[in-house]
């Protein structure tokens, strides 16, 4: 009864963040700026956070070998994160920070959605039947991409992480840049493996220290929107990887499967889910902070928007 309690607990949480996602999707089909949700609580420090950005176009190496994918230790999990199993990694190179808005206008700009070879064959039907040609949301006004979020109506900023993006467009972007996404276990590892200690931690900076405001942007910060690119000292990985957990949720490449070994805790919860989605990875500025944690598992499929999406780049 208690893994019950908890789990009920947690989905109540779930439904917290997919309810934000709503209320951005609900009102952005007016135009005027005003008629908008309005944040019960917005946190006024944002233009102090961005003085921390620390945006770059590094990408960190991991070493490669086997590595232990999944959640351990105590407290609670789902199911889907579970049994803890070995993987092989070959080494690698992955992002230190999302992609950002001004690293995808570039992708737009150079034809990104008018490019097929760039998509994969159901993305790019995708692009042809509903006419994408950016993010959801976006949209140009004297030559400016706008969009219209929990502020009202302005320029897209171009150092806060590209968001509301598919799996197909993040997949597209790679392709275009001659890189890939991750797998999820490549995420995995860059997030929690600290080579000191020789172990994962649950958060990328550690384990003793629940998510604050100093190390990532979750429901709590009250910010309603990513930080800029690079943000978060405090809460970057041992191998130097920022905003892995908040922000944006990140695609990977991985399909949502259960792990090898899996049982169900609460039948018909995780693992009926598990056919034609992806995972997603780290959580979203609108994530409870007693939700998230590097091994808990996300997935949506390769074509929805609505949720706060993002990616970094691995090769």
């Amino acid at each position: 009864i208690q893994y019950d309690l908890q789990l009920a607990n947690q989905h109540e949480m779930q439904h917290q963040e997919l309810m934000i996602y709503d209320f951005q999707n609900y009102f952005e089909r007016f135009p005027d700026s005003d008629d908008n949700y309005r944040p019960f609580k917005i946190n006024d420090n944002f233009d102090k956070k961005a003085q921390n950005k620390r945006h770059t176009k590094e990408m960190v190496k991991i070493p490669g070998g086997i590595f232990d994918i999944g959640f351990y230790g105590d407290g609670f999990s789902y199911d889907n994160e579970l049994p803890e199993h070995k993987v092989y990694l070959y080494p690698y190179q992955i992002d230190s920070t999302p992609v950002s808005n001004g690293d995808f206008i570039k992708f737009i700009e150079e034809e990104g959605y008018e490019r097929y070879e760039y998509w994969l064959s159901d993305g790019w039907d995708m692009v042809q039947e509903f006419k994408w040609n950016s993010p959801l949301y976006w949209f140009k006004k004297d030559d400016v991409w706008m969009k219209k979020d929990f502020f009202g109506t302005s320029a897209i900023n171009p150092d806060e992480p590209v968001i509301n993006v598919s799996y197909y467009e993040a997949d597209a972007y790679a392709k275009w840049a001659k890189k890939r996404l991750p797998t999820e276990a490549e995420w995995e590892k860059a997030a929690s493996w600290n080579e000191d200690l020789k172990r994962k931690t649950r958060y990328p900076w550690g384990n003793e220290i629940l998510p604050t405001s100093e190390h990532a942007n979750l429901l709590e910060s009250f910010l309603w929107r990513p930080s800029l690119c690079g943000s978060y000292e405090k809460g970057k990985s041992f191998y130097g990887c920022y905003q892995m957990m908040g922000d944006v949720w990140e695609w990977t490449s991985s399909e949502y499967s259960l792990y090898p070994g899996f049982k169900s805790r609460f039948s018909e919860y995780t693992d009926k889910w598990a056919i034609n989605q992806k995972v997603l990875r780290g959580g979203s500025f609108a994530t409870p902070r007693r939700q998230i944690r590097n091994s808990y598992r996300n997935y949506f499929k390769p074509h929805e928007r609505i949720q706060f999406s993002g990616f970094r780049c691995a090769k």
